[in-house]
């Protein structure tokens, strides 16, 4: 009896150390795996990539996501004639003055190279710009969410993703694309050929402006070329003199001559993609379309197409930005509907936005730019 328990003893002790054998082997495997897990993960960035959106059907989907009573008021011979539904109006349009031609015969008048042409005064706001604000470089939602470069060619530049390089200091950068948008002659609507001074020439849609092509989008020294004033206005009265814009704009339209001031969003200077950071990403996005619309002001490429008086025939540059002729409606990820839809710009987001972000999939941000247009129509 005790020889075979003994035989049995030493049949099982081979069996038992093949079974710790193993369970050494996997103990050190998976310490093996903790730890790479553990350096992995100290290289892991703190927060998600930003990703491009895909099928965003934007273009296509215009005509049902544009809240069309943005065009109100309209304004005849200095009268209103309704304004449905939209709270954020503007002072119509008056005669023309002219010292030739006195505004008791005709409306307006404006004087071509061959002919002096009278007209009625019209005030209306036209539907013309796309502006894009996008965290990945080369990244466009309004064209279905295609993607023309990789990434890391923007290593250095920012590239557009929500990641703090410091945690005392809270920031993100967004690129901006401009779009030639239209969208009355697309739809068939003309007025610019019944207006002396178009708004807008043409109609097809074009891509004006890219950030990712610009070296002073990312660059606030470089900005400073553009921009000299912003070393005057960067001081503590200037900054407090947004307080009054802000409350403009939240009651109606913000102030021009405070051009420095982009309302509750912030300031407008340094005008580049590098904004402050808030509770949610919509209010830095509409601080850098605002940017950009200064940027483009500067440029010569936006026009003040808002005068009254005799100036009303004609279009041209002011090198600063008119911020009372535009107002701005969000398409993407989550239309602004129904009316009032459009927003001046600088009106707090808590007004307009809340609830307009989806995360990860929809930190991009597609605007429908109106702005404000008045000629002498014929």
């Amino acid at each position: 009896m005790r020889q075979d328990r003994a035989e049995r003893s030493t049949a099982a002790k081979p069996e038992e150390s093949a079974r710790v054998q193993q369970r050494s082997r996997l103990a050190s495997l998976a310490g093996l795996l903790l730890l790479f897990a553990v350096l992995l993960g100290g290289t892991m960035p703190d927060s998600a990539e930003a990703v491009c959106p895909k099928n965003t059907n934007i273009l296509a989907d215009t005509l049902v996501k544009t809240c069309w009573e943005c065009m109100f008021p309209i304004s005849l011979f200095g009268f209103t004639l309704t304004e449905v539904g939209e709270d954020s109006t503007r002072p119509a349009v008056g005669p023309g003055i002219s010292a030739v031609y006195p505004p008791q015969l005709c409306g307006c008048v404006c004087l071509t190279p061959y002919l002096c042409v009278p007209g009625i005064p019209l005030g209306i706001w036209e539907p013309v710009r796309l502006v894009e604000i996008v965290r990945t470089p080369l990244c466009f939602p309004a064209l279905n969410g295609i993607t023309l470069g990789p990434e890391f060619v923007f290593e250095g530049r920012g590239s557009a993703n929500t990641n703090m390089d410091s945690p005392d200091l809270d920031f993100t950068f967004y690129h901006s694309h401009f779009y030639i948008f239209p969208l009355w002659a697309i739809v068939g609507i003309a007025v610019d050929w019944a207006c002396v001074n178009p708004s807008a020439a043409g109609d097809e849609i074009d891509l004006a402006y890219l950030s990712e092509i610009d070296p002073s989008w990312n660059d606030d020294l470089l900005a400073l070329i553009l921009f000299p004033e912003a070393l005057l206005l960067g001081n503590p009265l200037t900054v407090a003199a947004c307080a009054a814009d802000s409350l403009a704009a939240s009651a109606g339209f913000p102030i021009d001559p405070l051009f420095w001031c982009a309302g509750s969003f912030g300031l407008m200077y340094p005008t580049t993609g590098n904004v402050s950071e808030s509770s949610g990403q919509l209010k830095p996005a509409a601080l850098a379309m605002s940017r950009l619309l200064a940027r483009l002001a500067r440029f010569g490429t936006e026009f003040y197409t808002a005068a009254d008086g005799p100036l009303i025939c004609t279009d041209f540059p002011t090198g600063l930005i008119v911020k009372s002729q535009y107002k701005y409606q969000l398409l993407y990820p989550i239309p602004n509907v129904p009316a009032p839809c459009c927003q001046p710009i600088g009106r707090t987001v808590l007004m307009w936005g809340m609830g307009k972000m989806v995360p990860v999939i929809g930190e991009d941000f597609v605007f429908l730019l109106w702005k404000l247009q008045r000629c002498c129509l014929l």
